[in-house]
């Protein structure tokens, strides 16, 4: 049987004696910052299991697209775990978020370059990904592409929700995270 090995910080004592070798080496550059030994540092803290309750989630959905001054009878929400610190993910590497279209409406085109999967918790209509028509009704999947301009209309007489979830916190997490409005 192995033993965990947990890994403790020991760059403190390790950077007295460099520490004026190590300043030279960062003023170099004003953003240049040198760790000197990295394999002992703290890991972060562990995510640990959630449950959103859509009970609670839908009417925050609805206000906020009730009161949606920038793109009329839409909310986008989405959800991160202080533990992800800047990923901003419910894990450090995916984000998941809840979408209500009013009936007749339809989300501003646009594109970015993480995946989504998309599951149909209410209503009906179509999703245009790069020109080409998705219909899609309550309990289907589906999937945009990265890069791929897209936007949701809303066919039904009722709220269509979306739930979505995307690697945005990877693509974050190696600073390639990218949105585009499209015109």
């Amino acid at each position: 049987m192995s033993k965990l090995v947990e890994r403790v910080d020991k760059q403190e004592e390790l950077k007295e004696k460099v520490n004026s070798i190590v300043k030279s080496v960062e003023e170099e550059s004003e953003d240049l910052k040198v760790v000197t030994f990295m394999e002992y540092t703290t890991p972060p803290e562990k995510v640990k299991p959630k449950v959103i309750s859509f009970s609670k989630v839908l009417p925050l959905l609805r206000t906020i697209a009730e009161s949606n001054n920038i793109e009329e009878g839409v909310a986008k929400i989405m959800f991160y775990s202080k533990s992800t610190g800047r990923n901003r993910g419910l894990t450090p590497t995916m984000m998941p978020g809840f979408q209500l279209v009013m009936p007749g409406k339809t989300t501003k085109p646009h594109s970015h370059n993480m995946a989504s999967i998309y599951l149909v918790v209410k209503g009906k209509g179509y999703s245009l990904i790069d020109g080409k028509k998705y219909e899609w009704n309550e309990g289907d999947v589906f999937l945009v592409p990265a890069n791929a301009v897209h936007s949701h209309t809303n066919t039904g007489t009722n709220d269509a929700v979306l739930f979505d979830v995307t690697d945005s916190g990877l693509l974050e997490s190696l600073g390639i995270l990218e949105f585009r409005e499209q015109e």
